[in-house]
């Protein structure tokens, strides 16, 4: 059903998330929240704040600081009160939690006055323990779910039995203006050279831009590192976070194969634009299948070769086809031979090929995944629910 922005009265979108650091679930609120405000509407995130808070309120959004993180359950009490009380002073019609802690809280206060609820399923969709299947549950309740991959959607179906027309699958967008090529400039590639000491370094620079985390696969990517046949240099990227005994972990093994002067740990990117530009390959090496995974299309969009785990929400966002119209590689996930084996067929190809690689990548991701599609679908989403026939369908499916 088709909707015209005419027919409401400046609806208020509250939304509820943890943090506002770095993550794609943050970076999907803050620009969902600033579509929702450049529509006209009235936006507003509560949240404990967090680094991309500066870019919210440049858009024209109200933030509100509350424990949003908090797991305990008195915390968590308190917060539906807070809610409530936002809610009423804002008269805000749909409030949209991002985040199963907060999204108690949320859908209680959300239910109390009488308000539209809104998912969105950012992480991984368990099937067991029970418990754990229960406390994400939180995540299936809304009017409508947004999932960020049609894999995050098919799960969500299957451990929560959420109706097929109740789920929606909204794959997460890059922006336009970050992630263009032609938009970054050298100087920055540059800096970001110096800064990870591979400056003058003639090879092939491959970057695995992920957090120092042990399901991001730093020890896959390094065991692969050790049985490519062609040279490269290797950037792990990404904050550790507080991991510190991971952290050495990852040092001593690539000093244990003895890669030291092949390999090496980058820390916290504050300029994914350029550490993209300035790679030759971008990698994912995820043991667990991620439900969407940003990197894969932000590095299409900046033109990149892009080989990532075959699994999860990747599968989404490569076209394969070996013949003439690949725009990434998928590998058997966890097999550093067979990470290995893709990264050599990667390194080989010509600068002609990989240059006409990476213009097919990012036409696909200029195609399939923006921010701008993005924020448009979750608005026809709203404006679903707004309407009225989100709610009959969910009355429908529990009567």
């Amino acid at each position: 059903m088709e909707h015209t922005d005419s027919q409401l009265t400046k609806p208020g979108v509250l939304q509820v998330i943890p943090q506002l650091d770095a993550g794609g679930a943050e970076r999907s609120c803050v620009e969902i929240a600033s579509a929702v405000a450049a529509n006209g509407w009235r936006s507003f995130v509560a949240t404990n704040g967090g680094r991309l808070e500066t870019e919210l309120l440049r858009a024209g959004v109200t933030v509100f600081h509350m424990d949003a993180a908090s797991k305990n359950p008195m915390v968590m009490m308190e917060n539906i009160g807070k809610l409530r009380r936002i809610i009423r002073a804002r008269d805000v019609s749909i409030v949209h939690a991002r985040s199963r802690a907060p999204a108690w809280s949320a859908m209680a206060a959300a239910n109390a006055e009488h308000r539209h609820f809104v998912t969105t399923y950012h992480s991984k969709v368990h099937d067991k323990p029970r418990w754990k299947v229960f406390y994400n549950s939180v995540m299936a309740r809304g009017e409508a779910v947004i999932a960020n991959s049609q894999f995050t959607a098919d799960r969500i179906m299957m451990a929560h039995g959420t109706p097929v027309d109740m789920v929606h699958p909204i794959p997460r967008g890059f922006d336009l203006e970050t992630f263009d090529p032609d938009s970054v400039d050298q100087t920055r590639v540059q800096a970001l050279k110096n800064e990870w000491g591979v400056e003058g370094d003639n090879r092939p620079l491959v970057v695995l831009p992920a957090r120092l985390t042990r399901w991001k696969g730093p020890l896959l990517l390094i065991d692969a590192a050790a049985k490519t046949t062609l040279p490269a240099k290797f950037v792990i990227a990404g904050d550790a976070q507080g991991r510190e005994d991971f952290e050495t972990e990852v040092r001593q093994h690539i000093a244990d194969l003895g890669l030291m002067e092949q390999v090496t740990l980058a820390g916290h990117i504050s300029d994914m634009a350029a550490a993209y530009k300035a790679a030759d390959i971008i990698v994912s090496a995820s043991l667990d299948p991620e439900p969407f995974g940003r990197i894969g299309v932000e590095a299409q969009a900046m033109a990149k070769r892009m080989i990532a785990p075959d699994h999860g929400g990747a599968r989404e966002q490569f076209i394969t086809d070996p013949a003439h119209q690949r725009t990434g590689w998928l590998f058997e996930p966890g097999n550093a031979d067979a990470l290995a084996s893709v990264l050599d067929d990667a390194l080989a190809m010509s600068a002609e090929d990989a240059a006409q690689m990476g213009a097919r990548a990012r036409a696909h991701a200029l195609s399939s995944f923006t921010s701008a599609a993005m924020c448009a679908s979750t608005l026809d989403v709203y404006r679903d629910v707004l309407s009225g026939a989100a709610s009959a369908r969910k009355a429908a499916e529990t009567s």
